[in-house]
């Protein structure tokens, strides 16, 4: 195995059960980690799920942010753990069983490998359809897990043909 499957193998994962869609369109749901801290979570919708795994990865520093945090606040709050606690956190994260938790709507398992261009880098995987996708970048994994819960597990799309005149 390379360095860059050893690297991945000790990145955590992240739950993220998609329990249904609001009137307005948002997904909502949990999300776990095995971070005790973080264990499970309730989001309101894409952009709160992105904030709260965004919070967990800079508490336990992993991956490694790849530029500052910007804003129009001055002072950006951030959780301080001393290098043990990051330790036990990231050790927790890697032996968390991702197959215990499973959404309503859908079940995605996520692996970001790297925060890189202040956006994010890895893997999602849609529990359901057993189908594995990378992302470039949490604009890309939003829109992926919105157009699998567009169609829904369940449904199966059907192409028909039609007649040019």
């Amino acid at each position: 195995m390379g360095d860059l499957e050893t690297l991945i193998s000790f990145l955590p994962n992240y739950v993220v059960c998609i329990d249904k869609s609001t009137e307005g369109g948002a997904l909502t749901g949990r999300i776990y980690s095995g971070y005790k801290k973080f264990s499970s979570i309730n989001f309101n919708d894409l952009h709160e799920m992105l904030i709260i795994i965004e919070e967990i990865m800079d508490t336990i520093q992993c991956p490694g942010a790849g530029a500052n945090k910007r804003g129009f606040k001055n002072k950006m709050k951030s959780v301080a753990l001393n290098s043990t606690e990051i330790r036990e956190a990231k050790k927790a994260m890697r032996k968390f069983d991702t197959g215990n938790e499973s959404g309503q709507k859908a079940t995605f398992i996520l692996q970001i490998k790297f925060r890189q261009n202040a956006s994010w880098q890895g893997t999602v995987q849609w529990v359901e359809k057993k189908q594995t996708l990378n992302f470039r970048s949490a604009l890309e994994l939003i829109k992926i897990i919105d157009s699998a819960t567009e169609q829904g597990y369940k449904a199966e799309v059907v192409e028909m043909d039609q007649e040019v005149i």
